[in-house]
């Protein structure tokens, strides 16, 4: 019943935005988390490879077989992901007037009057 009582938000989401004070993951992540994942995943491909170059090796090896996706990697590492290109086309055909000022073009007006005869229907004079 009291959940009745209170008035709901326009959108209908809980706890949409920040309180002060309370860090609810909103924002760029912190620095420190960055290099604590930069440090475990260093520490794994020495754990499994015995070092970055042997994993390096390691993927440059499954390139030379064939495999694309190792390629596209060792690719877009050395050499950075290409831009994508995305197509326009632009219309530069307009269709504007051309207004010139300078000649101005008299209008001629002549005035006609148009009557319209029509004939009315015969009433009894009590029409209302």
């Amino acid at each position: 019943m009291e959940e009745k009582d209170k008035p709901k938000k326009v959108d209908g989401r809980k706890n949409n935005g920040a309180v002060k004070g309370v860090y609810r993951g909103q924002g760029r992540p912190p620095k420190i988390k960055e290099k604590e994942t930069n440090a475990l995943t260093l520490k794994a491909l020495k754990k499994a490879f015995g070092s970055e170059e042997k994993a390096w090796i390691h993927i440059a090896q499954k390139a030379s077989e064939g495999n694309f996706n190792y390629t596209k990697m060792l690719w877009e590492y050395r050499y950075g992901k290409p831009k994508e290109q995305q197509e326009l086309n632009v219309n530069t055909n307009l269709n504007i007037p051309i207004v010139d000022f300078t000649k101005p073009k008299t209008i001629d007006v002549d005035h006609e009057e148009v009557t319209e005869t029509k004939k009315s229907p015969p009433t009894d004079g009590d029409a209302r």
